[in-house]
Formats: structure tokens, C-alpha cells, sequence
């Protein structure tokens, strides 16, 4: 394989670090979404009957507990709580943008690298071919198929290195994409169960004021 890519010219070695580049990106953002994923039905469940306990402080801990941007979307509205809905909203989206911005980070350097590595085999395959065409005008005797070798190799490597660096980027890429989207919808989905409660909970006071405010 070494020697192999020993023949593909220069630009094989740039294919080669951006390829690096996009493992290192990968490995990086695979771990963090796997640490910030976590049972969502479980978690909900635990938040919604601390504060229909009025127990806000035990549903705080809980998501502090957990890992992850849901858990910090659901603090931020427990946090407010007491606040009007707009507010609330205001709140969880704020904290929901800043929590997809960590979640998309990097993400774009894996996308270049899918996008950049054809290109640059293009250009090792142009170089190769330009290393043939300098050997045919170098040499005024007979070509041989050795005396192309150097640039059709050179050429060939750097262009099946580049499109195989790039397909396995664009596949890396569209699952973290997937897995990106995933936590953002879990995102969505938690704030608007909890400002079900806290609509159900402000319903059920209501009407228990009014119930003893009947004669």
C-alpha cells in the first residue's frame, strides 16, 4: 500500500492529511454524540412528576445529571418557570441555538474535506499527465509503456485516493448530520412537553381558584 502510495506524486500526501483530518473530526464528534444521547422517554418522565410535585430543584438536579443539550434545554425552562410562555420560549430557543452551534461544530470541516479531496486528486492526475507529456517531448526515441509509467501512476493513485477520501467523508458526514438532527428534534420535543405541563399545571390552578371562589 506504502508503495503504491509512494507513486501517486505529491498530492497523494495532502489527500492523505486531509483524510487524517476527517478521522480525527469524525472520532470527535461520534464521541460527543454519544455521550450526550441518553434515554429521552425516562428522562421526561423523572422532570415531569418532580414538577407536578412542585419539586423544581429535584428536576433541576436531574438534568444536571444528564448529559447532553436536551437536558440543558429543559433546565433552562424549569429555571423560568414562573415566567409568562413568551419568556419561556424566548429562554429555551436561546439556549437551543446555542446548543445546536456545539453540536454542529466542526461538522463543516469534514464537509470541506469531502468537497476538496476529488479536487486535489484532479490535480494530482493533471500533474501525472503533465509528467507523461514532459517524458514524450524529453525523449527522441521510441516511448515505451516503463517511460510513461511514472506519470500514468501518478495520475491514476491520486485520483482513486481523492474519490475514495470523499466518499467516506460525505458518508461520515451525513450520519453525524443524522445524529446532529436527532438531538435537535429530541431538543424540540422536550421544550414543548414541558411547556404542556406548565400549561397543564397553570390549568389545574385556575381552576382550583375557581373553584373556591364559588360559593
Amino acid at each position: 500500500m506504502i508503495l503504491i502510495l509512494s507513486k501517486g506524486g505529491i498530492m497523494v500526501w495532502f489527500i492523505l492529511a486531509a483524510s487524517l483530518i476527517g478521522v480525527a473530526v469524525f472520532a470527535e464528534r461520534f464521541i460527543y454524540y454519544h455521550r450526550a444521547q441518553f434515554a429521552l422517554t425516562d428522562f421526561l418522565k423523572g422532570i415531569r412528576n418532580c414538577i407536578r410535585r412542585n419539586n423544581h430543584v429535584e428536576a433541576i438536579a436531574i438534568c444536571d445529571d444528564a448529559p447532553g443539550p436536551v437536558a440543558k434545554v429543559a433546565r433552562t425552562a424549569i429555571l423560568r418557570y414562573d415566567r409568562s410562555r413568551s419568556e419561556i420560549h424566548e429562554a429555551i430557543e436561546a439556549t437551543a441555538i446555542q446548543e445546536e452551534r456545539r453540536l454542529e461544530r466542526n461538522l463543516p470541516i469534514l464537509w470541506t474535506v469531502a468537497q476538496v479531496t476529488p479536487l486535489m486528486g484532479l490535480i494530482g492526475t493533471v500533474m501525472g499527465m503533465i509528467s507523461a507529456f514532459r517524458t514524450i517531448q524529453r525523449e527522441e526515441k521510441l516511448i515505451t509503456a516503463s517511460d510513461l509509467a511514472g506519470g500514468v501512476w501518478e495520475a491514476l493513485v491520486s485520483t482513486g485516493m481523492g474519490l475514495a477520501v470523499a466518499v467516506a467523508a460525505c458518508v461520515a458526514y451525513n450520519y453525524l448530520l443524522w445524529r446532529k438532527n436527532e438531538m435537535v428534534r429530541d431538543m424540540e420535543f422536550c421544550a414543548t412537553e414541558l411547556m404542556n405541563v406548565f400549561a397543564e399545571i397553570e390549568r389545574e390552578r385556575r381552576k382550583d381558584e375557581f373553584d373556591l371562589s364559588e360559593p
